[in-house]
């Protein structure tokens, strides 16, 4: 991203005032091209933003939740009690991203009208992610402060997955349908992004047979707490595009040109703002929430199925491998020996590179590759240690031993991060050559994880010596 350009956007009076409007009660997460500001931050004066902006910042995040103090989460001394006291309440938000942007548009045309007409909820507003897709939100205001006996600032992230399993339901057949229409058919979709048939078609007949959920992504049933998204008005480093509040009512007409910084104007979405709450409305996301609670009383086996769905995770026949963040949701078991020169690029720039700094991600994306690719736990330590001791400032044993622990102790295994994760691949110096490298090696297939690459080339073998017989 042109650091001038950012520099000058984000140097503009009208977007800095909007950043500090947008920050209050709010931990913010700050980003520099390839690192992360320290957290927990808060944004409370321009001056705070004329600093960021000062030290190169290229975009602003903030959480869902929203508290009294944000800098009081650095403190792990505080009580649960004194932890939820500092719980001011919390945005419902609906984080669409996909493959491909008119999908995400047609799902979130589709959760927009379902919200706003059959639900009529008036306290609705999306924006444009910044780059593939749109995020749909609802201010925590909407909300009643109490469901029975419980505070609804105290439920979440459960409530907010509820309320995302429930729309799913609801909408699954005419998100399928609305998709199969624009592709004009299921063999279209599974050309285009380099599907096999079989890995896309579902038996539930309920849902068409197209399971749309390889495509869009809706990321509210995969966050913690303290979880970040793009602040309105923030850049976005891959596309250098605004993440801009939208017209509910003109989501089709919107283009990307209107969120080039040069377009950008706060002025312009003041009437469309991103979390507005109108009082005159009054409690009116409320229907959501019954309509969650009815439904999940109603359809357990339905919301389970649906929520591991969204949540990516599915069983094997021996081990299952759970995809947390923004994975990819696959199973990709593997049942032969996989030797070191067979892995991928980035797994064995790790192994020969020394690292002055994300030692600990190194270690994490080793740690998920190896114990998925099933290497003994011997092999493993072997391998580990041997990397550890290659660099200037070793990780302590303390810190290696736990994690090694931890590891082999799991019954699931957890897959390494996706080569799009740049936190895990671009952040810890990985050349970004070598990353597309690997992700294009099984052309027309994208390798999306190390674990898929040694899933893609054993596939490969394996029909090279079919042909060879």
């Amino acid at each position: 991203m042109d650091k001038v350009l950012t520099m000058q956007y984000y140097s503009r009076t009208e977007i800095q005032e909007a950043i500090v409007k947008f920050s209050k009660n709010r931990e913010i997460g700050t980003r520099f091209n390839t690192f992360y500001g320290k957290r927990p931050d808060v944004i409370e004066y321009l001056t705070d933003v004329k600093t960021l902006v000062k030290n190169g910042i290229t975009s602003f995040h903030a959480s869902e939740e929203r508290w009294e103090n944000p800098l009081l989460l650095g403190n792990d001394k505080l009580s649960t009690i004194e932890k939820n006291k500092n719980k001011i309440g919390w945005d419902l938000i609906l984080d669409l991203d996909g493959l491909d942007f008119e999908y995400s548009r047609i799902v979130a045309i589709i959760i927009m009208d379902f919200l706003t007409i059959e639900l009529n909820i008036k306290n609705v507003s999306i924006k444009f992610s910044g780059n593939k897709g749109f995020h749909i939100g609802i201010p925590f205001e909407a909300f009643s402060t109490k469901i029975g006996i419980d505070e609804t600032r105290l439920l979440f992230p459960e409530i907010a997955r509820k309320i995302t399993t429930y729309l799913v339901y609801e909408l699954k057949e005419k998100i399928a349908r609305k998709l199969l229409e624009y592709e004009n058919g299921i063999e279209k979709i599974a050309e285009k992004h380099g599907f096999e048939l079989n890995d896309i078609i579902i038996s539930d007949k309920s849902s068409l047979n197209f399971d749309w959920m390889k495509f869009i992504e809706i990321d509210t049933v995969l966050i913690s707490s303290r979880h970040l998204f793009r602040m309105p008005y923030s850049l976005n480093e891959k596309s250098g595009l605004v993440s801009i509040p939208l017209n509910p009512k003109k989501i089709k007409e919107f283009t990307k040109k209107l969120a080039e910084p040069q377009n950008v104007f706060p002025k312009d979405y003041e009437e469309f703002e991103f979390l507005k709450y109108d009082s005159s409305y009054g409690k009116d996301a409320d229907i959501l929430m019954l309509k969650t609670l009815d439904f999940e009383s109603e359809n357990i086996d339905n919301s389970e199925e649906i929520l591991k769905r969204l949540q990516k995770e599915k069983k094997g026949k021996e081990k299952g491998i759970i995809f947390e963040g923004d994975e990819t949701g696959e199973i990709f078991e593997i049942n032969e020996n996989v030797e070191i020169k067979d892995f991928p690029q980035t797994i064995n720039y790790i192994l020969n590179n020394k690292f002055s700094d994300g030692k600990k991600r190194a270690l994490f994306l080793l740690l998920t590759f190896l114990y998925s690719i099933k290497w003994d736990k011997e092999n493993i330590e072997k391998i580990i240690y041997s990397w550890d001791n290659m660099q200037d400032e070793p990780l302590k044993e303390k810190y290696i031993k736990p994690q090694l622990k931890s590891f082999s102790a799991r019954e699931k295994i957890i897959s390494p991060p996706t080569f799009n994760n740049e936190t895990y691949f671009k952040a810890i110096g990985i050349p970004q050559e070598i990353i597309e490298n690997d992700k294009q090696k099984f052309k027309p297939i994208i390798a999306k994880t190390p674990l898929h690459y040694i899933f893609l080339l054993l596939k490969k073998q394996s029909k090279n010596k079919e042909k060879k017989n």
